[in-house]
């Protein structure tokens, strides 16, 4: 089946025009999205593994990240995968908390690592209101049917003076990708996304706050990030394919170091293609 991918003559907002049910991502997530690598990943654990000084920059650049802004220490990651995240945060002293949808990596955190992980969704858990001083949505908000059931219940878990870090891809229209399509002479925003039918929207900066905003969140801080460090390690570029000046681009670009200078510009500037938003609850409730 395809996805058909589909942008918003009027806002702009790119998503499936058909997507898979609720019912059908849960069974996805339930294993073959951490394991298989057809739509997700392949040898989550594997690859956390042996490429563990990654994640450790990673996670080191988080927690010094949510140290600078957050007010206390009890932290919720919706979406915590394995709980590696949890794990290493946990070890800087935060009261963890984790909800993960699939019971494969929900059950390794809990049973592995020994951590409060709950299997299932933020709407579908009881947990009390204003607990939290920080809830991670990282790598999540793209995935939701319902996203503003999710960006609800986090409102009410918010404590006082709480914030929200939500991380999403920049995809389709992000320059790197723009200039992908400009090389094989296609339209922007068509090269088919990898993550089809697991993403059901495709963020850009200005989209990502709109649903912040409508769900109910005050933007208070911005960041710029960078994916694909580990991606390029399993999965390096290559470069000997299209045509002879294309090869040559791809081997200034990926071999002698282009890219890295260039996403260091891109994250020191907004425009890496990883959009870190800080928000808190807003004050008005009139969209709510």
């Amino acid at each position: 089946m395809t996805w058909p991918v589909v942008r918003c003559r009027n806002c702009g907002f790119v998503y499936l025009a058909e997507r898979p049910s609720e019912n059908e991502l849960a069974e996805m997530y339930s294993r073959s999205y951490y394991e298989d690598g057809d739509v997700g990943y392949k040898g989550y654990v594997d690859n956390f593994e042996q490429y563990h000084d990654i994640f450790l920059r990673i996670f080191k650049r988080r927690h010094r990240d949510l140290i600078k802004r957050a007010s206390g220490r009890r932290l919720l990651e919706v979406g915590c995968a394995y709980g590696f995240l949890l794990d290493f945060l946990r070890s800087k002293d935060w009261e963890v908390t984790g909800i993960e949808i699939s019971p494969l990596s929900s059950s390794y955190a809990r049973d592995q690592l020994h951590l409060n992980v709950h299997t299932g969704s933020v709407e579908s858990l009881k947990l009390p209101a204003g607990s939290f001083d920080v809830v991670l949505l990282l790598d999540v908000l793209e995935h939701l049917h319902r996203p503003f059931d999710t960006l609800r219940c986090i409102r009410s878990l918010l404590a006082p003076g709480g914030i929200l870090v939500v991380q999403c891809p920049w995809e389709l229209f992000h320059w790197e990708e723009i200039a992908e399509a400009r090389l094989k002479r296609m339209k922007p925003g068509t090269i088919k996304p990898d993550a089809v039918p697991a993403h059901l929207y495709f963020f850009q900066p200005s989209s990502l706050e709109a649903v912040l905003q409508k769900g109910g969140f005050r933007i208070t801080g911005r960041q710029s990030g960078n994916y694909g460090a580990i991606r390029r390690q399993v999965v390096p570029p290559c470069i000997a394919k299209g045509r002879v000046f294309e090869r040559i681009l791809r081997y200034v670009y990926f071999r002698l170091g282009l890219q890295r200078l260039l996403y260091l510009i891109a994250r020191l500037t907004g425009f890496g293609n990883g959009i870190i938003r800080y928000a808190v609850p807003s004050s008005d409730d009139t969209d709510q």
